[in-house]
């Protein structure tokens, strides 16, 4: 019988040459490819403004606008943005949580039609609320309460013992309103570009119902939230979870609603009341009290658009409510990281983490 040999090969296997093209690329070449990159970004941009025709809700958003924050000139995250008259636009850049005392220097960018311009401030803000007369008024977490015109600051004022969390003006005389985390409501008087006050009213446990209210004597005060100004009268929540409701001008204050979680924001549309809470609940109160509703949506935050509709975030995402029937007729998805409404005019303006600034307009389709 044969005997079958097992050998070992032991040749050395042909490799195949390098596929790689070694060589100079030339500045045509580059060039070309970076203008081809620049045109289907900008035809990109076009075609997501087409988006609008394609989509079947009743309310659309569609971009009209975009611009650049400096990130460099800002050490500090974006915590708000406040819109004004004629287009005008500030960025609020602070901290967002304090465990002790404020050590920053905040910053407001100011933006009107291509107009850039930056304050610094000595501790972090907290509100901006455009006035009449092109007054500013800006509350920070220290308490105090600047007023700015025409980007310079006219005035400090030493309004609150913690931090300032609302403004409003009262129109049309210039009186400012202010709430603090001190318990603290204060109607100020403009005088000589300073504030003085000329009503105030610290809300404390005593102002609670007594089935809410552990004690009978305790006059510790309750921290304030959120206000709004609702015809002659002012709503405000607060860190406990009550809004009261205020009387103009002489602050006499009763319970308008509880909720076991703190407001963040509320706001005041024809015949209702609308809340936010810390968890995203979002609440719609009739002035009446009476058949209150929850919303479907987390919401957060949430601004009165017209009679009938607002317009509130929610998870990445903007949505559009209808007030008389709580319908939802927009949902679109946006990364933002903050927004806010324009006054007197159908836009918003988004604000992502990059700090690209998008104008849209709102179009409310009958």
């Amino acid at each position: 019988m044969r005997c079958v040999s097992v050998g070992t090969q032991t040749e050395q296997l042909q490799t195949s040459a390098s596929s790689v093209l070694k060589g100079d690329i030339s500045t045509e070449v580059l060039n070309l490819l970076l203008v081809t990159v620049k045109s289907n970004n900008e035809e990109l941009n076009v075609l997501e403004r087409l988006n609008i025709f394609h989509c079947t809700d009743s309310v659309t958003l569609s971009i009209t606008k975009q611009f650049q924050l400096s990130q460099k000139d800002n050490h500090l995250p974006l915590s708000n943005i406040a819109c004004g008259p004629n287009g005008r636009v500030a960025f609020l850049f602070a901290e967002g949580y304090h465990d002790t005392w404020c050590s920053h220097n905040g910053i407001i960018t100011f933006w009107q039609r291509r107009t850039v311009g930056h304050l610094t401030l000595s501790s972090c803000p907290t509100v901006l609320r455009y006035g009449p007369q092109g007054l500013i008024a800006v509350g920070l977490i220290t308490g105090h309460i600047l007023i700015i015109l025409n980007g310079e600051i006219i005035s400090t004022n030493e309004a609150h013992t913690l931090s300032v969390t609302a403004l409003e003006w009262l129109s049309p005389s210039q009186q400012l309103v202010s709430v603090s985390l001190d318990g603290r409501i204060i109607i100020h008087s403009l005088k000589s570009a300073a504030l003085e006050a000329k009503h105030s009213k610290l809300v404390t446990i005593l102002n609670l119902p007594r089935n809410i209210r552990k004690s009978n004597t305790s006059s510790k005060y309750i921290g304030l939230t959120s206000l709004c100004v609702a015809k002659d009268r002012l709503l405000i929540g607060s860190e406990m979870g009550a809004i009261w409701s205020a009387t103009l001008p002489d602050l006499t204050i009763s319970l308008f609603h509880f909720e076991i979680d703190c407001i963040e924001v509320v706001t005041h549309i024809s015949d209702c009341t609308i809340a936010a809470t810390t968890s995203g609940k979002g609440l719609v109160i009739p002035d009446n009290g009476h058949s209150i509703s929850v919303l479907d949506i987390p919401i957060h935050p949430v601004f009165a658009k017209n009679a009938n509709l607002i317009i509130c975030g929610s998870n990445q995402q903007l949505c559009a409510i209808e007030l008389d029937n709580l319908k939802i007729l927009m949902k679109q998805s946006i990364a933002y990281q903050t927004f806010a409404l324009v006054p007197d005019d159908d836009a918003l303006i988004a604000v992502d983490k990059q700090l690209l600034v998008t104008l849209y307009r709102i179009n409310i389709n009958q």
